[in-house]
Order: structure tokens, then C-alpha cells, then sequence
């Protein structure tokens, strides 16, 4: 009789066992169901994550600076604009002669105007206004958006290369525009060598908006 009892305990434990062991391996498929929709969730959001930074780098164009611009330099004669040089000579404590000398070289650029279609950029001798020669023609793609350290601040560069190697400027440095509250502009900067071109100090050639008036620019070289 205690022989039987024994082998009913027996059974009793060993279906229990079974019964566990099933719900264990019932269980299981869940939790790896569990753990593979999270590494696929985790993968969704790795991919939105590089989809949004290549989506950044591909909102840069030239069509950001789409239109007609004069150079500010080609301002910077005009007997309505000296009196700004005599106040940023008074701001910077040094003569007349040098502030504006200084300002100029600031400001100093080899061509006039530009016209900005597309990714193309026409370079022209003068403001658009007044049909100069055409200094250059180039199709330009984006490269790369770099901060760069000048001075104490740290300034944001969009840079753009020439599709065509025999480009005249076959890099150009690009601000964003900005000061719409006062004067529309950007600063570029061209040339050949972008590590050259970052390195420069003090050369900050500014483009506006045509319709800018000579108190925009007064304003400018007094700030």
C-alpha cells in the first residue's frame, strides 16, 4: 500500500514538472518575440535617426540663397557712406584713413554681383542692376556644413564645391543669410583650398539684397 502512495506522489510530481516545462517553453517564444521587436524598434530608430541627419545635409543648397545680390563693397565709395567710417574710427579708436582701409580689405571681393539660379552661380564686374561682364559661370554641389573657431566666436560654414575642376572658384564658403531685421546679408568667401579659405582672419566678403539702402549700410559699418 505505502508502495502505491509512493508511486501516485511520483506521478503527480513528474506531470507537474511536464506541465511546467511546457509553460516554460510556451513562455519562451514570447519573451524572444519580445526582445526581437525591441532590437527592431531600436533599429527603426537608428535608421529615422541617420535618415534625419542625411535629410539635414540634404536641405543645404544654393537655391537657400536663390536670387539677385550686389556686393556690400561696391557701397562702400559712396560720399552718402563716408560719415560711418569717421564713427567706426571714433568706436575703434584709430584715425578716419585707417578704419576705412581696414573695413575695405574686410569687405574686399573680386567680383560685383551675383546671380544664384538652381545650383549655379554667376559671378558678374558689377551689380546685377548694371548688366556688367561675367567674371565666371559654375554649377556648384554641397560638401559639408563645418563650425569653425575665428576669434572668440565660433562661426558655421556651408561649404560647396565647383562640379567642374577647372572651375575659377572652385570652393566656396557660404553663411547663412541672416540680419533681415535691419540688413539682409550673408558672408562668403571663394577661392581654391577650403582649409585656406577657414584659415583666413578678418576676410568676411558680405553680399545684399539689391533694394538695400545707403542708411542699411551705414548702420552696418557703424555696428
Amino acid at each position: 500500500m505505502n508502495k502505491l502512495k509512493l508511486m501516485a506522489i511520483v506521478g503527480v510530481m513528474s506531470a507537474a514538472l511536464l506541465l511546467n516545462g511546457c509553460g516554460a517553453q510556451k513562455d519562451a517564444p514570447k519573451e524572444n518575440t519580445k526582445q526581437a521587436e525591441q532590437k527592431q524598434e531600436d533599429k527603426k530608430e537608428d535608421n529615422n535617426a541617420t535618415e534625419k541627419t542625411e535629410d539635414k545635409k540634404e536641405e543645404v543648397s544654393l537655391s537657400d540663397w536663390a536670387g539677385e545680390w550686389n556686393n556690400m563693397g561696391s557701397y562702400l565709395e559712396k560720399p552718402e557712406v563716408q560719415g560711418a567710417f569717421k564713427t567706426l574710427a571714433k568706436k575703434e579708436n584709430i584715425d578716419e584713413k585707417k578704419a576705412k582701409a581696414d573695413y575695405l580689405e574686410k569687405r574686399k571681393c573680386e567680383f560685383n554681383g551675383l546671380k544664384i539660379e538652381g545650383n549655379k552661380i554667376t559671378f558678374t564686374s558689377k551689380i546685377p542692376s548694371e548688366n556688367g561682364d561675367k567674371i565666371a559661370e559654375t554649377e556648384y554641389k554641397f560638401v559639408e556644413k563645418k563650425a569653425v573657431k575665428h576669434g572668440s566666436h565660433m562661426l558655421e560654414w556651408d561649404v560647396f564645391e565647383a562640379v567642374d575642376s577647372n572651375a575659377k572658384y572652385k570652393v566656396l564658403l557660404m553663411m547663412p543669410i541672416h540680419g533681415e531685421e535691419e540688413l539682409t546679408h550673408f558672408h562668403m568667401r571663394y577661392g581654391n583650398d577650403k582649409d585656406e579659405l577657414f584659415a583666413k582672419e578678418g576676410w568676411f566678403p558680405t553680399f545684399v539684397k539689391p533694394n538695400t539702402t545707403d542708411k542699411q549700410i551705414i548702420g552696418e559699418i557703424e555696428e
